[in-house]
């Protein structure tokens, strides 16, 4: 199963280099964490269906997303704060 989707500011422009990381998850997990590439986008592999809490940070701004994964592959966006 993967998490993908991409990160933007609060202008819809895509955020290169913000982290994003698994914080929370339905079962025990090691540290996962995923960098946007130039186009604001990432992809996180996770290895069971449930809700998961992702905590985005960019290079002035922080920010979390709940998604609930129950596919093979769920899209996600998220937006920083300005």
């Amino acid at each position: 199963m993967i998490i993908q989707g991409v990160v933007a500011d609060p202008s819809g422009q895509p955020v290169p280099g913000a982290v994003v990381m698994v914080a929370a998850a339905p079962v025990p997990v090691p540290d996962i964490a995923a960098l946007t590439d130039a186009t604001g986008r990432f992809s996180i592999m996770v290895s069971a269906p449930g809700t998961y809490r992702l905590l985005i940070r960019g290079a002035n701004a922080m920010t979390e997303t709940t998604v609930s994964v129950h596919t093979e592959a769920v899209e996600v966006r998220a937006e920083l704060p300005g």
